[in-house]
């Protein structure tokens, strides 16, 4: 009985842990899209396009995205001399949009202690921010879209240059695992 009881405990115990656990998981914040026709297996050199920024982007914030994208290629794959001998051809993006977020919140009432009491606040609470999402086209020499992968960035919230950079390359490192999309077998 004592055996049984100790069994239980410990199934218990171990569902509740993996509970928590599985919930601190998150979900992979790339999104992918690619050409499943397109033979990735045979691509062994690339070029790197001028970057694009498309809202509030500063150029440094460019040169560096661009940078991180070129330092986590160079460990897989070879620079090419020029765009004509590449396998390949790498645009790097930036897009970065001001919003606005409202939260409503229904029970507006705050509680306090002491001297302070209850109180009342607005309903509505309005933050505004930036959004920026990096992204990676892959393209072939005549720059048809192979691959692209993209994901938020919080490199913008960095507070030095060397901090952006490394986070940026943190986020290129997490867009280009997923690059090539599957492993052929064979070359053509």
């Amino acid at each position: 009985m004592a055996s049984l009881r100790k069994f239980i405990t410990t199934a218990t115990l171990g569902l509740i842990a993996a509970l928590i656990l599985g919930g601190c998981a998150a979900p992979n914040p790339v999104a992918v899209d690619y050409d499943p026709n397109f033979k990735f297996a045979n691509l062994r050199s690339y070029h790197l396009l001028d970057t694009l920024a498309n809202g509030p982007v500063s150029p440094f914030e460019s040169k560096r995205a661009s940078q991180a994208v070129d330092d986590v290629l160079k460990g897989r794959y070879q620079p090419a001399d020029s765009r004509e001998t590449a396998d390949f051809l790498v645009r790097v993006q930036l897009f970065s949009a001001d919003k606005v977020a409202v939260h409503e919140d229904p029970f507006s009432i705050y509680g306090g202690y002491g001297y302070f009491g209850f109180g009342w606040r607005p309903p509505l609470r309005v933050r505004e921010y930036r959004e920026t999402t990096l992204i990676v086209d892959v393209l072939s020499p005549e720059n048809a879209p192979l691959w692209r992968g993209s994901m938020p960035s919080s490199a913008g919230r960095q507070q030095s240059p060397e901090q952006q950079l490394f986070r940026l390359r943190e986020e290129a490192g997490q867009i280009l695992a997923s690059f090539p999309p599957y492993t052929d077998v064979g070359y053509d």
